[in-house]
């Protein structure tokens, strides 16, 4: 009885190697992470910028609900001046209710900033307004986001794992200060935190209308 050899099976003619595809994905890939450098690039230049010929200041950081100061490794900061004072905003009539919410959401804000005697680069805050203070007066510059909160963009700053404890509790000790770079417009950015050694006493509130 004779054998049949062995005949390897007929090739698909349907099936064709497509082989400009991993070209082109790894076309993709390298598209991707450039663009992702150059977000980051473009990030670290405007900070760069922002901070070119800033003012340095030190201002106060107040407590918050231990619950609510760190998210991750983030540290929530909230600043006397970030609240609406009970007479509101200078130049801006309230009350602020969601009937004229169009009227002072989003508005800009200026809260002039006084250096406290004999504290080397500390600053205490004045009444903000909508009003930009005199040229020689140093201010922040924020946005009204809710009938209680300004908005100022310096409310977190990045710390190491585990490095958020100590901040914490100098926050509820009243020795926690956030330095800024503010620029002339009154933009600044978190660059620090600095721990007191001498606890500052509570300011006073705000006056009543």
């Amino acid at each position: 009885m004779s054998s049949t050899p062995d005949v390897p099976p007929l090739a698909d003619p349907d099936f064709a190697p497509t082989r400009g595809f991993p070209v082109r994905e790894s076309a993709l890939l390298i598209a991707a992470a450039v663009f992702q450098l150059l977000i980051l690039a473009g990030m670290i230049a405007a900070a760069t910028t922002a901070r070119h010929g800033a003012d340095r200041m030190l201002v106060q950081v107040i407590p918050l609900d231990p619950r609510d100061m760190f998210r991750g490794e983030y540290v929530i900061l909230s600043y006397g001046f970030s609240r609406v004072p009970a007479g509101g905003v200078e130049g801006l009539p309230g009350p602020y209710t969601t009937d004229n919410q169009s009227e002072w959401h989003g508005r800009a804000v200026f809260v002039p900033l006084t250096p406290i005697e004999g504290r080397e680069d500390r600053y205490t805050s004045g009444l903000p307004s909508v009003t930009r203070p005199p040229r020689g007066v140093s201010f922040l510059q924020g946005t009204l986001e809710t009938p209680s909160e300004i908005d100022y963009g310096i409310e977190t700053f990045y710390v190491q794992e585990g490095g958020g404890p100590p901040y914490e509790a100098a926050a509820r000790e009243r020795k926690l200060w956030a330095e800024l770079a503010v620029n002339r417009h009154g933009h600044a950015s978190v660059t620090g935190l600095v721990i007191d050694q001498q606890p500052t006493p509570a300011e006073p509130s705000q006056p009543q209308p």
